[in-house]
């Protein structure tokens, strides 16, 4: 059978376009004589709709955009995913509807509903009971959602389709390949998977939708963060010629991941322009690189925004990144800003010593100058904390927390020093001093991060076991960190919670991220 697969960028809440995006794949695919084309769950309301399945008149666009998507199916079948309402019985569904013949004739419930994680699909939908095959051109096509629905698989099945969506992390591709492989060889069947590609705010989906043959060996890879449109023919998969990839390097990934991140956000907002505060640290530099990337260098605005503690060489790193980049830049000096805040607060500071209060004040001074060159010219501001400091609370809400996107929010700080080096992998973009200099946000005289945080080295494996691993306090100290250094650390974790609430949503990146994938109270 020719299959085609298209790989697609859907939006979420957006019905029209993405139905006219499956409809133009349709068409495609018939041109070129598929007879059956896949697209993967959710694809008419897009991955994520959240709490627009909610409201009725949502769902029910929904099915009517299924209708219409079947009357241009007059010469293929088509697997389409979206939710069902069952409005006899008020339950809903995430189904997929088989299309044949200009119409719907069949279709398959999800049985295993994701609630982890980012997901949770209970709060919408309704497990399916059963699972039974499509019957089509004299075969058996099995359905699936999860791997986890995969006892379902019967001997009679001519192949089998995964159409569940998979976000990515950077260990998710590695991940999905052993697990599509193994059911591939397990059950002796064709196996082809097919996945969301594009950016849902905080949730990115790699695309990499995959087809293995009954061997379990790889037939074809659509690409990594892009739309794509493969066919394939199911009886010529026993023996494929595709090569293994080389194993792309995690930092690569990473920076591709973070880069296709901050286009498609702004795509799909309709937005233009970024602006940040430029520091001469390593962070403002990695995010301004990113977006330039992203965005186009002429699109993103650095404020260099120097106060009395600001070193020479920090605004000269500052200055030499953003003429590296070639990206605009504007210098508003704040120190006399903020000696103006002090005067006003003195009748009220009184002569208390100097402490966090006029540290955060200089913090907050730029945060306000970011946004109102926002407000003025329309730019989106970009945040630029790293998930070390974001998880002990080394940031100041109002002031280096605000922006719209967080974009490295689930980096640690040691993997912002390898994208650092990674950015410069061809010629220097960030300055070598800014790499090599110990990072410092310079809010009093000589200040330092380690000054009140362990070695970067040390508190980002503790936090990865803490955060991303779930790991006790006692296995940490069991895996050779100090005690009184893993009770501080995750002491600063919880009792920052109540900050991470109100910062901007971040990039996924990792299994578990702050915002979206992590929900703690506080």
């Amino acid at each position: 059978m020719i299959i085609a697969i298209p790989q697609l960028n859907y939006k979420a809440g957006d019905i029209q376009g993405n139905s006219e995006k499956i409809i133009s794949a349709i068409q495609k695919a018939q041109n070129q004589k598929a007879e059956l084309i896949l697209f993967p769950e959710l694809a008419v309301s897009g991955a994520l709709p959240q709490d627009l399945l909610e409201r009725e008149e949502f769902v029910n666009a929904c099915r009517m955009a299924i209708e219409k998507i079947a009357a241009t199916c007059t010469h293929i079948a088509a697997i389409v995913g979206a939710p069902n309402l069952d409005s006899e019985n008020g339950i809903m569904y995430n189904s997929a509807y088989f299309i044949q013949h200009g119409e719907v004739v069949d279709g398959v419930h999800k049985n295993i509903l994701s609630d982890y994680d980012i997901f949770s699909e209970s709060r919408y939908f309704i497990a399916g009971e059963d699972n039974t095959p499509i019957r089509y051109k004299n075969q058996n096509i099995r359905i699936l959602f999860d791997e986890y629905e995969s006892e379902y698989i019967d001997k009679t099945d001519s192949f089998v389709i995964f159409i569940g969506m998979t976000p990515f992390t950077v260990d998710s591709s590695r991940e999905k390949r052993k697990v599509l492989a193994t059911l591939a060889q397990k059950y002796n069947k064709n196996l082809i998977a097919v996945n969301h590609v594009g950016s849902y705010t905080s949730v990115l989906f790699d695309g990499n939708s995959m087809v293995y043959n009954y061997k379990g060996k790889k037939a074809c890879q659509l690409n990594e963060f892009a739309e794509d449109f493969q066919l394939i023919d199911t009886n010529k998969l026993g023996t494929p010629t595709l090569q293994s990839p080389v194993s792309q390097d995690r930092i690569a990934l990473l920076h591709k991941a973070l880069v296709f991140g901050i286009r498609d956000y702004f795509e799909k907002n309709g937005f233009q322009k970024a602006i940040l505060g430029l520091s001469g640290g390593i962070d403002s530099a990695v995010v301004a690189a990113l977006a330039a990337e992203a965005l186009g260098a002429q699109n993103v605005m650095g404020l260099l925004m120097p106060s009395c503690y600001s070193t020479e060489h920090s605004v000269q790193d500052a200055l030499a990144l953003a003429e590296n980049i070639g990206m605009p830049h504007e210098t508003i000096a704040i120190k006399a800003i903020y000696e103006q805040y002090l005067e006003a607060l003195h009748p009220l500071f009184k002569d208390q010593p100097f402490n966090v209060a006029e540290e955060n004040l200089q913090a907050r001074t730029r945060g306000m100058l970011v946004m109102a060159m926002s407000n003025k010219y329309g730019y989106i501001p970009l945040n630029t904390s790293n998930k070390s400091e974001a998880a002990v609370g080394y940031g100041t809400l109002y002031g280096d927390l605000c922006g719209s996107l967080g974009t490295i929010g689930d980096v640690f700080k040691t993997d912002i020093y390898a994208l650092a080096r990674y950015i410069n992998r061809n010629q220097i973009i960030i300055p070598e001093n800014t790499i090599q200099k110990a990072p410092s946000a310079e809010l009093r005289p000589n200040q330092k991060d380690q000054d009140s945080l362990p070695d970067y080295n040390e508190l980002d494996g503790i936090l990865k076991l803490y955060l991303e691993e779930n790991h006790s306090p006692e296995m940490i100290i069991k895996a050779g960190y100090p005690k009184a250094t893993v009770e501080k650390v995750i002491q600063m974790v919880k009792r920052n919670e109540y900050k991470r609430a109100q910062c901007p949503p971040i990039i996924k990146i990792s299994k578990k991220a702050f915002g979206y994938g992590r929900k703690y109270p506080f």
